[in-house]
C-alpha cells in the first residue's frame, strides 16, 4: 500500500531526505535521500517490516554512519501527529478492524465509519 501523506508524515519525510543530502557525497546517497523524501523509510509506510532499520542498514552500507546513529538513536521516528495520522489512513483503519473494540479503546484507535 503506498503511503498516505498527511503534514506531519511528509515533515519527517523531509527531514530525513535533509539529513541525508548535507552528507551525500555519492550519487547513490542522493538516490537514498529521494527515497526518504518519497517517505519510503517513515515509520509507518508499508515499504519495509521496519522501515527505520531498512534505512539504518542502507545508511551504514552506504558509509553514512553519522546517519545510521541518529536513526538508532530516534532522531527520525514518527511523531504523534504522524501517528495519528495513520490511525486515519486506509493501512491503519485495516488493522484497526482487525482488532476487537477493547482493543481500539485501549491503545485510542477508532474506525474512520
Amino acid at each position: 500500500m503506498a503511503i498516505e501523506w498527511g503534514p506531519a508524515t511528509k515533515a519527517s519525510a523531509d527531514k530525513l531526505a535533509a539529513a541525508i543530502r548535507e552528507v551525500a557525497t555519492e550519487q547513490r546517497h542522493h538516490r537514498f535521500a529521494d527515497r526518504a523524501a518519497a517517505g519510503e523509510f517513515t515509520d509507518y509506510s508499508d515499504d519495509h517490516a521496519c522501515p527505520i532499520t531498512a534505512a539504518h542498514a542502507i545508511a551504514r552500507q552506504y558509509g553514512l554512519h553519522g546517519i545510521a546513529a541518529r536513526l538508532a538513536d530516534g532522531e527520525f521516528d514518527a511523531t504523534t501527529e504522524e501517528s495519528d495520522e495513520w490511525m486515519k489512513s486506509a493501512s491503519g483503519q485495516e488493522i484497526a478492524a482487525e482488532l476487537s473494540p477493547e482493543m481500539r479503546d485501549v491503545i485510542g484507535m477508532k474506525l474512520n465509519n
